[in-house]
């Protein structure tokens, strides 16, 4: 039996997770965290009996204080840290919906877990850093993400200098064939395929969701961002390519449910039966697939030149989108803002490199900017 920790268990990938493992039935969860949603942690702990639980809010935590059982109960981002260190474990996923696990992700790598990464924040954060440990330590990362999972899965057992590029599709969200005038709100949150959180429902609406895809490829594949490509996918049956350098193109399609990536990150390179339906390819009316507009999207555009930048710069182009699309969410800024005050304070931010604190002190930089902004 298996031990795992889950980082983000009552968050939308964080129940798929909690799905695949009592379909698979070969993992003791024995550590989870969550932001603030106590209710959904408190029955998962009833369920699981994990040793140990982490709220990161302290308001809910003082409230699931009142409902703890069995688990030790940890409080805040240090929290996480210390639960992971405390646990003897063989596996992470790592769910939360910011860069909030980071240490908790660095503390596993240098206990040598398996690391399964849903939460693309942190590579496009942290990414040299969490990179370089991971493979001082022989940890291998895998992803969570269906683009980053189809191409990992694609690449297995191939010569990487046979590779050409990569192929990071996207939906298109839902104004891959509307206006962005006068977007509503619920327009933004009316994702056409996917069912996700509201913040990664508004990156999929500006496309800054694939950008920093793109971003993250970079440091999972060790790419340099002229051969990770985007192509809009608007059926997201194909969910990435790879292409070699005879021409050849191998693609990944499948139903589109997040159980699929997680479970094959848990059990690679095995393949479980899975309780997915399968993909009948005879009732695939079309696959479609264009060039994304660079100029409609301004964000993809602003997360490739933060990529070529480098140093801080990938970390200040995503703290700023957290922030924009925090305030877009509170009806404090317009939908068109987003990638405007990103740019701004992408101008402002001179990049360094540094250690782990000096990649936190740029993201908070980057998060008193974006406010100040809009003062």
């Amino acid at each position: 039996m298996k031990r795992i920790i889950i980082l983000g268990s009552t968050g939308s990938i964080g129940r798929k997770t909690i799905e695949v493992i009592r379909h698979l039935g070969t993992y003791k969860v024995v550590g989870l965290a969550a932001y603030a949603n106590y209710r959904r942690l408190a029955a998962q702990a009833v369920e699981f009996r994990p040793k140990i639980v982490t709220m990161i809010s302290q308001k809910a935590y003082d409230e699931f204080k009142r409902t703890n059982g069995r688990a030790r109960l940890l409080a805040g981002e240090e929290g996480i840290a210390e639960m992971v260190d405390a646990l003897d474990a063989d596996t992470i996923i790592c769910a939360m919906a910011s860069s909030i696990g980071t240490r908790g992700v660095i503390r596993a790598i240098e206990k040598r877990m398996q690391v399964c990464l849903a939460t693309k924040e942190i590579l496009v954060n942290f990414g040299d850093l969490i990179m370089r440990k991971a493979k001082q330590r022989h940890v291998r990362i895998i992803p969570i993400d269906s683009e980053h999972s189809a191409v990992y899965q694609c690449l297995e057992n191939r010569h990487r200098k046979d590779l050409q590029s990569i192929i990071l599709t996207a939906s298109g969200g839902p104004f891959l064939n509307r206006s962005l005038k006068n977007v509503k709100k619920a327009d933004v949150l009316n994702h056409p395929v996917w069912k996700m959180g509201r913040k990664i429902t508004v990156d999929s609406a500006t496309m800054m969701n694939k950008g920093l895809e793109v971003i993250e490829a970079h440091h999972l594949f060790g790419l340099p961002a002229r051969m990770i490509k985007i192509v809009v996918h608007p059926e997201a049956i194909c969910h990435s390519l790879v292409q070699f350098t005879d021409g050849t193109l191998l693609a990944q399609l499948s139903t589109p449910d997040m159980r699929l990536p997680i479970q094959y990150a848990l059990t690679a390179p095995v393949r479980i039966v899975s309780p997915v339906p399968q993909l009948d390819i005879t009732k695939v009316k079309r696959l479609t697939f264009a060039p994304p507009d660079y100029k409609k999207f301004a964000c993809l555009e602003l997360a490739y030149r933060a990529l070529d930048t480098g140093k801080t710069m990938p970390a200040v182009l995503n703290t700023a989108n957290e922030e924009a699309v925090h305030l877009f969410l509170n009806d404090q800024i317009g939908f068109g803002a987003i990638p405007r005050i990103i740019e701004k304070v992408m101008t402002r931010h001179k990049p360094v490199d540094g250690d782990l604190e000096c990649y936190l002190e740029a993201t908070r930089w980057a998060r008193e900017q974006t406010r100040s902004l809009t003062c």
